[in-house]
């Protein structure tokens, strides 16, 4: 998913993630569109049933978590959010969003996905 992407589903994803901003963080339009243009991968299912967003590395992202792994891995895939509608739980969407995200970090050649739980 690209910032192109989200036009026609920008808001749908931005409501879907800030109603589970006590999970995940509030975000505004801008800060959603600045990560998934930052992101390594950003895939969403449906209009917004599922959103995955991850960064590798090399990402200019300032979250404290992210940046703890910075400081201890070269290289590294980091979730930094995946959330699913409650409507559309029980589906497999997150299972099939971190399978996606596994083969594509697989596929750049990195060998640790991380996250903060």
């Amino acid at each position: 998913m690209t910032v192109a992407d989200l036009e026609g589903a920008g808001a749908a994803l931005l409501a879907l993630n800030n109603a589970h901003a006590r999970e995940l963080s509030w975000l505004t339009a801008d800060r959603l569109a600045a990560l998934v243009g930052e992101a390594f991968a950003a895939r969403r299912v449906g209009l917004a049933d599922a959103l995955l967003i991850a960064f590798d590395q090399d990402a200019a992202y300032d979250s404290p978590n992210f940046l703890w792994f910075r400081d201890r891995y070269d290289r590294f895939v980091y979730v930094d959010r995946i959330v699913v509608a409650e409507a559309a739980r029980g589906r497999g969407l997150a299972r099939a969003l971190y399978l996606d995200l596994f083969a594509a970090a697989k596929a750049a050649g990195h060998a640790r996905v991380v996250c903060e739980v």
